[in-house]
């Protein structure tokens, strides 16, 4: 049953590890004199929609330092198993009580509060089981938002018992659009860029996320400065 409007605002749920296969570390990685992670959580502080930040990591050892820094930069963290992230943000509900999350890859380092805040304002217009704004191409690759409902998410939980659907977390739901009321959200003509790849998965990525950095001084920057002035050019 989709959702109606609630007064309850989202918690931000940052799923981070540092066991990436193709890129190991990537979360920990520096841009500019500071980890990826850290610029993340900093970005979406400032949301005016959202309640908090929880990062839920692993319980791997490696991942330690993962909660090291997000508890140094004032998030709270759960751990749980490394493949099964739907588990993790689970955990994050039942931590919390949360009514609502907001889901976050930690390999975008450019996403921004206002990106999670026009995806969290089309969520509480209510009639939507989630809400996101990736499954359609139109913003940059690497600022994905999915908000969703506790229940939702709970009910993706009790149906979803693949593993590899369980480590996609929301998949479940693309695979049942007739049990799922999902609406994506495009963007403002000054964010249409699909062809902008700002996510970080390799180390090519990295290094193209270091210039971008590099080129404004190695500040945070709004996510309409980036694609306006990178849009439709190679960051070489």
């Amino acid at each position: 049953m989709a959702s109606s409007p609630s007064a309850a605002r989202p918690l931000v749920v940052i799923q981070a590890r540092t066991g990436s296969e193709r890129l190991p570390g990537k979360v920990l990685a520096d841009l500019c004199g500071r980890p990826l992670l850290d610029r993340l959580v900093e970005r979406l502080s400032t949301s005016k929609t959202t309640v908090g930040i929880v990062v839920a990591t692993t319980t791997d050892a490696a991942d330690d330092a993962v909660k090291a820094l997000a508890e140094a930069r004032g998030a709270q963290v759960v751990r749980g198993h490394p493949t099964d992230v739907l588990a993790r943000f689970v955990s994050a509900l039942d931590a919390t009580g949360a009514a609502s999350i907001v889901r976050i890859s930690a390999d975008s380092p450019f996403l921004d509060a206002a990106t999670v805040d026009a995806v969290v304002s089309d969520f509480d217009r209510g009639g939507a089981d989630l809400v996101q704004n990736h499954r359609t191409p139109g913003w940059p690759i690497g600022t994905a938002v999915e908000v969703l409902g506790a229940e939702c998410l709970r009910r993706i939980d009790a149906e979803a018992d693949d593993p590899g659907i369980r480590e996609h977390v929301t998949l479940h739901a693309y695979d049942h659009p007739e049990r799922f009321a999902i609406r994506y959200v495009p963007p403002p003509s000054a964010l249409a860029a699909p062809e902008l790849r700002l996510c970080v998965d390799t180390a090519e990525d990295l290094e193209r996320a270091r210039r971008i950095y590099a080129a404004f001084g190695g500040k945070d920057v709004a996510l309409a400065d980036i694609v306006g002035r990178f849009r439709e050019v190679a960051v070489a």
